[in-house]
């Protein structure tokens, strides 16, 4: 009977796979010893004399996808969009959790990000770069869709940013040769779009001097296995060619970081309340790695 039923969904572009248990996670677990909490800067600021609330609500109309929502001073807000959505993509407050999450640490390893080289990888509409740039650092944020650096360079303009540059790349092309070198790389929800780990880690390890932030959902083993499948560039978060990419698991990411030989590597502890169910039951996880 099992058998048939693994034929037939087989039959039907199904499969079953045990990957063991896992743990439960608190949904509102202990705080950790760890470095001071921080909060993003939000609602984001805006230029003075820059672009009225009508002018903003017509950029930001123009395009039907956006995979974070933002929110700007005077009350002005705008929702994600995706054409797949669910509750985790469609959250306006998930950004905002992930940064108390992680970015104390970052702000912990590196002291200050004033003056800090700062690139951010896959950066779609420019969230994490905003961040950045509005805490000092000097940011290079690219990614491969147009329609993203040009939303990207959207939200820069309203805020009035001129210490962060977006740059159109693919991520094959990333290179010291072509960027510089950084003090901090964030490489964030863009491993499992891409069809080699090894290889994305090892060159995305070469464009920082000091830092990583590794932030990737993972393959839900036990195991140091690499799960590979077809992603075709439907929707706003996805890869932005069709192809096969690679899920690593947990153990399969660090055993590539220690194969890389990092200097270290430091997984993020779950720490902040209220984080969504996908990093509860570690389906994602975040690493500060040290080149």
């Amino acid at each position: 009977m099992k058998q048939a039923l693994k034929n037939s969904l087989r039959y039907l572009g199904y499969e079953i796979h045990w990957v063991g248990s896992v743990p439960d996670v608190p949904a509102d677990p202990v705080r950790v010893v760890g470095p001071p909490a921080l909060e993003p800067v939000w609602p984001l600021p805006r230029r003075p004399g820059g672009l009225t609330d009508q002018e903003i609500r017509e950029a930001f109309g123009r395009y039907e996808l956006w995979h974070y929502g933002y929110e700007f001073e005077g009350g002005l807000s705008f929702q994600p969009s995706h054409l797949r959505p669910d509750s985790v993509s469609e959250d306006p407050s998930r950004p905002l959790k992930r940064f108390r999450h992680f970015m104390p640490y970052v702000l912990e390893a590196a002291g200050s990000l004033k003056g800090k080289r700062v690139l951010d990888i896959a950066c779609n509409s420019g969230f994490w770069s905003i961040q950045c740039g509005l805490l000092g650092a000097e940011v290079v944020g690219f990614d491969a869709r147009p329609v993203l650096i040009e939303q990207a360079e959207l939200v820069r303009s309203i805020v009035g940013l001129d210490n962060v540059e977006f740059r159109l790349l693919d991520f094959d092309r990333m290179a010291p040769g072509i960027l510089g070198q950084f003090d901090i790389v964030l490489n964030l929800g863009v491993l499992y779009h891409l069809p080699d780990t090894l290889a994305a880690l090892q060159s995305t390890i070469a464009m920082s001097r000091e830092w990583v932030l590794l932030h990737s959902t993972l393959w839900p083993a036990s195991e140091p296995v690499i799960h590979i499948r077809w992603e075709e560039p439907i929707d706003i978060r996805d890869a932005s060619t069709p192809g096969i990419v690679a899920y690593p698991s947990k153990s399969a990411v660090e055993l590539i970081l220690r194969h890389i030989r990092v200097k270290e590597a430091r997984a993020i502890p779950l720490h902040v309340p209220g984080m969504p169910h996908d990093y509860q039951d570690g389906s994602r996880a975040s690493w500060l790695i040290r080149v």
